[in-house]
């Protein structure tokens, strides 16, 4: 009778133990789908686009002036950065266009600007002479990796592109 009590709490002892075994090797599994996971998304770029307009109708190399009101006319900038927040770094392989509300796009290009030599996607606009005044809704695409990413000014009127009439932005002698 003492054998069959042995071989009852062996079996039951085993049997505990393989089941220990089993749960121990499906959480190292699960530790591992996380961790790979985690260092998936490490690799995949946290693409962040920023972007503003500035003037620059005057001189070919003017100092750069941010500015969301532009006369008909003039000559104006869109300006782009395109980073990867997980390291920091300025992505140089993006295609990043500005798009109008119009329709029109605008392939931009990487370059240094300013005195820091800032890299920033850019592209010169020359807003027509006749071009409809008002507020005008645009959005720089970039695209990274087949995905696309956006960026949009605040909808609120002081960070609008607005065109305005020509001469209308100039002191008056009156």
């Amino acid at each position: 009778m003492r054998i069959k009590k042995r071989k009852g709490w062996m079996l039951s002892v085993l049997l505990f133990g393989l089941l220990f075994l089993l749960a121990a090797c499906g959480g190292e599994e699960a530790d591992s789908e996380a961790s790979s996971t985690e260092q998936e998304k490490e690799e995949t770029p946290n693409v962040v686009v920023t972007g503003d307009t500035i003037n620059s109708h005057t001189v070919e190399h003017a100092v750069c002036v941010v500015n969301s009101r532009f006369e008909q006319g003039w000559r104006m900038l869109f300006r782009a950065s395109v980073t990867d927040e997980n390291t920091g770094e300025i992505i140089e392989d993006a295609d990043v266009k500005a798009v109008l509300e119009t329709g029109e796009e605008f392939e931009m290009e990487l370059g240094p600007h300013g005195p820091e030599e800032t890299l920033l996607y850019t592209v010169p606009w020359e807003i027509p002479e006749d071009f409809t005044t008002g507020t005008l809704d645009y959005e720089i695409i970039a695209t990274v990796d087949g995905e696309e990413y956006t960026f949009e000014p605040f909808d609120v009127e002081p960070s609008k592109l607005t065109i305005i009439e020509s001469g209308e932005g100039q002191d008056s002698d009156e």
